[in-house]
């Protein structure tokens, strides 16, 4: 089937790459039937700011947070459905069949189903005011026990639970923050910055307890009072948020014949093993610049991912090979992070600036050539890092940790 018989495009998933697919394929000028199916009320959003500004702002969204407004999808004739649930796909059909009993042929198929939040599986798990973070509805949710004095239990300090923590911080609630990893956002930053990450948790007032898991929610009135550790002490709270990791949203494709691994596989071209079906986003397990596969958990993977679905599927085969990058807010720090900052085998860091000042960089090297990077409140030294991740040169090493030497001038004498 040729572009120009491609009549209808579903797209599963109203979210920032469902979204931003429905956008790319009217930028590009498909002009056939586009049928946006979600199951949240509210139209595509970045959920970025579900952890930062909408806690601290009381519930008010910042501009620019929803992607479009109503209109822009009734003018660009996108058939939005909010609030039904896409429940299974035939590959055999082309059709789509969902909560309300109506069934959607397609001829082509976009899945952007996304993750939905990992539950917690202990003792008292069941408990009200036990709050986990995914949605506006979940963020309005939480504001309810955030309040000056309030002791919030964390359990999870990945970006989610960071983000939380500072939050919840400058509103003025009492933290209790539980790790079973010797440090946060250790899958996002490695051992040594994910230590650096703790000092400045516990600097900003910030109760850590890495290294220990919880045993039990304690509870009291049917609601959780506390949080039984694995090392034997309890830790009194008013409110739980669990943020304990994601779980992509599969269950549309099972038994579809379609490849599932961790994810919906899908090529380099964002195609999975059906070839008129596409996937894109926390769904996807897909082909990594590394040579590796993974799933990528990022709003810069969700967007850019969805619109090289968008290419794929109107015709323009550019693989998608990206190295993964993203960033966190946290207190009076903006974080980004590209490339592999994990691995530590064969690999130097060099740190340019003092990490106490909460504004420096740090490279990861292998043999003189860039892997990765970190910057905190240095956003230029992303740039001049993602130009040197793409071009591959080696790098002087001493002039990168010399902050009076410019990064554009070592990359433009890179040999």
């Amino acid at each position: 089937m040729g572009t120009d018989e491609i009549r209808r495009i579903a797209i599963i998933g109203a979210n920032l790459a469902g979204g931003r697919a429905a956008d790319a394929l009217r930028s590009a000028g498909y002009d056939g039937e586009i049928v946006l199916i979600g199951e949240e009320r509210t139209a595509p959003y970045e959920r970025p700011p579900l952890s930062k500004d909408v806690l601290v702002n009381n519930g008010e969204t910042p501009e620019g947070f929803f992607l479009h407004s109503y209109d822009f999808y009734q003018s660009n004739l996108i058939d939005i459905r909010l609030g039904v649930r896409a429940e299974k796909l035939s590959t055999a059909n082309r059709s789509i069949v969902l909560s309300t009993g109506e069934e959607i042929a397609f001829d082509r198929a976009i899945l952007c189903t996304g993750a939905r939040a990992r539950k917690i599986n202990c003792p008292g798990a069941n408990l009200e005011n036990i709050f986990y973070l995914r949605t506006l509805e979940d963020a309005k949710a939480l504001l309810g026990v955030l309040k000056p004095g309030a002791r919030l239990g964390l359990i999870g300090m990945g970006v989610i639970g960071a983000e939380v923590a500072a939050s919840a911080r400058k509103i003025g609630c009492e933290v209790f923050a539980v790790e079973p990893q010797e440090v946060p956002m250790a899958r996002g930053l490695g051992e040594r910055f994910g230590a650096w990450l703790s000092r400045i948790h516990a600097e900003e007032g910030v109760h850590l307890r890495l290294g220990v898991g919880v045993e039990k929610i304690v509870g009291a009135n049917g609601k959780a009072a506390g949080l039984h550790l694995t090392d034997g002490s309890t830790v009194d709270v008013d409110a739980v948020l669990v943020g304990i990791g994601v779980i992509p949203n599969t269950e549309i494709v099972e038994g579809s014949g379609i490849g599932i691994n961790n994810g919906i596989v899908v090529n380099e071209f964002a195609q999975t093993s059906a070839p008129e079906i596409y996937a894109a986003g926390d769904v996807a397990f897909a082909p990594q610049i590394s040579g590796s596969m993974a799933r990528v958990e990022t709003y810069q993977n969700a967007q850019d991912q969805a619109v090289a679905a968008v290419r794929s599927l109107l015709g323009d085969r550019d693989p998608y090979l990206q190295p993964q990058w993203f960033w966190t807010d946290q207190y009076d720090m903006n974080i980004q992070v590209i490339g592999d900052v994990v691995t530590t085998d064969g690999v130097s860091i060099v740190v340019r600036g003092d990490p106490d000042s909460r504004c420096f960089s740090a490279f990861w090297l292998q043999e003189c050539r860039l892997k990765g990077a970190m910057t905190v409140n240095t956003p230029k030294d992303m740039s001049s890092a993602r130009r040197m991740l793409q071009r591959n040169l080696p790098l002087n090493v001493n002039l990168l940790a010399d902050c009076q030497t410019p990064l554009r001038e070592i990359l433009r004498n890179a040999q």
